[in-house]
Formats: structure tokens, C-alpha cells, sequence
């Protein structure tokens, strides 16, 4: 009887949170003369690719797409490999001042430099309008390269020391032993990088406010937020007669697109990465 009221809660929980998506994602396909009428929609009965066609048919979002690409590829790449890095220098035993450093690590997770100054030390080093500031800052997160560092602490370090034993270099066993095990952490740091970079606007708010620089969450937040859509997107006559509602809609599905489809191909590696970098100190 309790499983059935917890599986019952759990099926209720889960629709509170997909029936707004659902919703959107009918909105996003309906015709105007479906939208307008006021009645309950759990299906587009008169379903369009209109809004679809008009939001990739805009230069805008074809920009705001490609920097936002760019910036999440790039800065998944740097960011995993800088933390990886400095994550498998922090868990060798035999490393200097190693509980200094990493006491200064965790240090930065409780403060900074505050948004002024940060602004000033970007705009003198000539950062400012250049997508590189996005990417730069966030090449070493501090709570990424501690989960690396626990994970690779727990690794047997028979593993290394046999190949050693070979005749391995200390390069070979990196690439060939460490980095492979470490599969399952790399790949959740890698997700968490990524949707960082797909999401956050801010920064770009702030650091890069020039048109061709946009991302697309800032887009879409001038969109929903500002209700600029006319105004940002420059929608043709044709577009004007639809309803702003559905190109908010599916400018919003086509922005959360792509981290969607990445997720259940990373799934799998979330539980071990996190809970074996989590659980050793």
C-alpha cells in the first residue's frame, strides 16, 4: 500500500513538472487559429512547423547558436582537460605543499573578487566583447577538480605502479591507464561543464553585449523576460501574424534541444563519477 502512494506521489510530482513542457511543446506546433481558441490543448490538432520555420529562418538565432557552440564545445573541452590535469597532480601523494594547495583551492569556492573588479581585470586584459571570456574563466573550477582528485585517489594504485613495473612511461600510464578508468568522472564533469556553458547568460549579459556575440540564452531571456521577441529576432511581415507565444515556444525548445538529447548518453556515468568523488576526502 505505501509503494502505491509513493509511486503514485512520484507520477504526480513528474506530471506538475512535464505538463509545462508538454504545454510549450503544443504551443510550439500549433497554428494560430488553434492557439487563439481558449480551450484546453493536449495535442496540436492542427499542428505547423511554422514557428519552427521562422525562428531558423532568423539571423539572430542562427548567430546566438553558433557562439553558443562554440563557447560550450570549447569550453567543455578546456575545462575538462585543465581540471583533469591539475585534479591528477593534486591526488599524487608525493606532491609539495599538497593540502596547502588544495586548502587554497577551496578557498575560491567561498569568494571572489566581486563584479566590478572582475570586470575592470577582464576589460585590461582586452577580454571584453571577446567570446574568450567566457570560456577562460571557467577553465578551472575548483569543485570540479576536487571530484576529480577524490575519484582518482580511489583508484588502486596498483594499476599504476604494475605498468610501471613494464616500463611504462609516467606519460603512457596517463593516457593509457588514468585516463581511461576515469571515464565516469570525466564524462559528469564534461556534462556539467557543458550545460553550464549552454546555460549561463550573465556573463555574456555583462562581458559581451555586442549583437554578433549574443548566446542563446540570453536570447531567449529577452525573449521570455523582456518580451522583445519582435524586437530581437527582426520577424518578417509573414511572422508577424503568428502568435507570439508559439515562437517564444519553439524558440525555447530549440534551445534546450541539444542538451536534452545529450543527457541519456552521459546518464549512465552520473552515479559512479559522483559518488566515487564524493565519498573520500
Amino acid at each position: 500500500m505505501l509503494e502505491t502512494v509513493v509511486v503514485a506521489l512520484m507520477f504526480a510530482f513528474s506530471a506538475t513538472i512535464l505538463l509545462p513542457f508538454w504545454t510549450m511543446l503544443v504551443d510550439s506546433f500549433s497554428t494560430p487559429a488553434f492557439f487563439l481558441k481558449a480551450q484546453v490543448k493536449l495535442w496540436p490538432l492542427e499542428a505547423s512547423l511554422e514557428a519552427y520555420r521562422e525562428v531558423f529562418r532568423n539571423e539572430i538565432i542562427a548567430t546566438a547558436y553558433a557562439n553558443t557552440v562554440f563557447r560550450a564545445v570549447l569550453g567543455c573541452l578546456l575545462t575538462v582537460s585543465t581540471c583533469f590535469a591539475a585534479a591528477y597532480t593534486l591526488s599524487r601523494k608525493g606532491l609539495p605543499f599538497r593540502r596547502t594547495l588544495t586548502a587554497l583551492m577551496v578557498f575560491t569556492m567561498f569568494f571572489g573578487g566581486g563584479l566590478i573588479p572582475t570586470y575592470l581585470w577582464y576589460k585590461n586584459l582586452g577580454l571584453i566583447n571577446n567570446r574568450l571570456v567566457l570560456i577562460l574563466p571557467s577553465m578551472a573550477v575548483a569543485y570540479y577538480i576536487l571530484i576529480m582528485r577524490n575519484f582518482l585517489q580511489a583508484l588502486p594504485v596498483e594499476l599504476e605502479e604494475s605498468a610501471f613495473i613494464d616500463g611504462a612511461s609516467p606519460y603512457r600510464v596517463f593516457a593509457s591507464i588514468v585516463v581511461p578508468v576515469s571515464t565516469p568522472v570525466l564524462a559528469t564533469v564534461a556534462l556539467w561543464s557543458a550545460v553550464f556553458h549552454w546555460n549561463e547568460w550573465f556573463g555574456a549579459l555583462i562581458y559581451t553585449p555586442k549583437r554578433s556575440l549574443i548566446v542563446l540564452q540570453l536570447l531567449l531571456r529577452r525573449i521570455l523576460i523582456e518580451n522583445q521577441a519582435s524586437a530581437m529576432m527582426d520577424l518578417p511581415d509573414g511572422a508577424q501574424k503568428l502568435p507570439e507565444e508559439t515562437v517564444k515556444a519553439a524558440t525555447m525548445f530549440v534551445t534546450i534541444g541539444p542538451i536534452i538529447l545529450v543527457y541519456p548518453f552521459l546518464q549512465k556515468y552520473f552515479v559512479k563519477g559522483i559518488m566515487t568523488g564524493s565519498v573520500k576526502g
